[in-house]
């Protein structure tokens, strides 16, 4: 009577044994699972399991081929490098991918914080480090109430990510200026504003000093054109300008000494 028709048989699967033949067919592996196999210590079974050692009855079991040099270097270096993983790296990859972990310098102090990548820097200076110097304005980067200096150069607090600072940049906020709360404690700019009537409700003047103090640290002699294109990012609510393009002279020529 006929054998009953055969299923295909799957890679590894042992089939049925007919007269004259042995009991299993060799099972063949990619090279990716011997390379498993041996990371983990078994580089005979993980040998056996890529093909390299015939699987044939037992009693008779042959080596066919050696382990060719190449895949044993590879996995030598696969240990290797698993061996030298830093231990920093590791506890840095237990932060969620949406956090970071940054030191930053403001006002020559360093700050280590973990942070949200989509935080700006004045949400950290305000929330995690308790800074209450700079002031939220637009919180669109518009009005330039919360304007800092970083690396020399004023920027919207609002709009700069913190997780983006921690590179070594200098961060400089408006209390970084004075030396105290009495008005001869206060940086040479700070005093003019306050005696040339720069500030009306005082709610911009901070960002707007900040601005002048980026402008003034390359520029101690400007004209007005000067002045307008450094304060282009400030806005004053109160329309003070006439009082506050008074100061900005004002300071320059206290900084001069004239």
């Amino acid at each position: 009577m006929p054998d009953k028709e055969q299923q295909p048989l799957e890679e590894g699967q042992a089939g049925p044994v007919k007269d004259g033949q042995e009991g299993t067919r060799p099972v063949r592996l990619s090279r990716r699972d011997f390379l498993i196999g041996a990371g983990s210590g078994a580089v005979v079974t993980g040998a056996a399991a890529a093909g390299y050692i015939a699987l044939i009855p037992a009693k008779q079991v042959e080596v066919v081929k050696e382990v060719p040099k190449e895949v044993v270097k590879e996995v030598e270096v696969v240990k290797e490098v698993t061996k030298e993983v830093p231990v920093e790296v590791v506890k840095a990859e237990q932060l969620p991918a949406t956090m970071r972990r940054v030191t930053l310098n403001i006002n020559d102090v360093d700050y280590e914080v973990v942070t949200e990548v989509r935080a700006s820097l004045w949400e950290v200076m305000t929330y995690k480090l308790g800074m209450t110097g700079a002031n939220l304005g637009c919180d669109r980067g518009s009005c330039g109430a919360c304007a800092v200096l970083v690396d020399g150069r004023a920027v919207s607090s609002c709009t700069v990510l913190a997780a983006r600072l921690g590179r070594g940049q200098k961060i400089l906020t408006i209390e970084g200026l004075s030396k105290g709360t009495r008005l001869e404690d206060l940086h040479p700019i700070q005093q003019v504003f306050w005696e040339t009537g720069g500030a009306q409700c005082g709610f911009c003047t901070r960002g707007i000093i900040m601005s002048t103090y980026a402008l003034l640290s390359n520029n101690q002699n400007p004209t007005e054109d000067d002045i307008r294109e450094a304060l282009a990012g400030n806005m004053c609510r109160c329309g003070n300008y006439p009082k506050i393009y008074d100061s900005v002279f004002a300071a320059a020529k206290e900084l001069r000494g004239a």
